[in-house]
């Protein structure tokens, strides 16, 4: 079992191997909730499309769940219909 120290703020810091199971990153937003004396913690699922920064540090754009595939074709369309 993993543990972490409170500190003065109420601030603490999620184990790394925690995180990465989660695919937490900075600045993510998590919920919080109480069942009998546990306290969950869960990742909260974007609603839009985000900027991350990728596996060799480039930038990645990472669609929300359930949004529809991006084929270079769709990519196509869209940059089309731009002004």
């Amino acid at each position: 079992m993993d543990s972490a120290t409170i500190s003065t703020k109420g601030q603490l810091v999620i184990p790394q191997r925690f995180r990465k199971a989660l695919h937490l990153q900075a600045g993510e937003r998590v919920s919080f909730s109480m069942e009998g004396e546990k306290l969950i913690l869960r990742r909260q699922k974007p609603k839009r499309a985000r900027l991350v920064r990728g596996k060799f540090g480039r930038p990645v754009l990472v669609a929300p769940p359930g949004a529809p595939p991006m084929t270079p074709e769709r990519v196509k369309t869209i940059l089309n219909e731009l002004p």
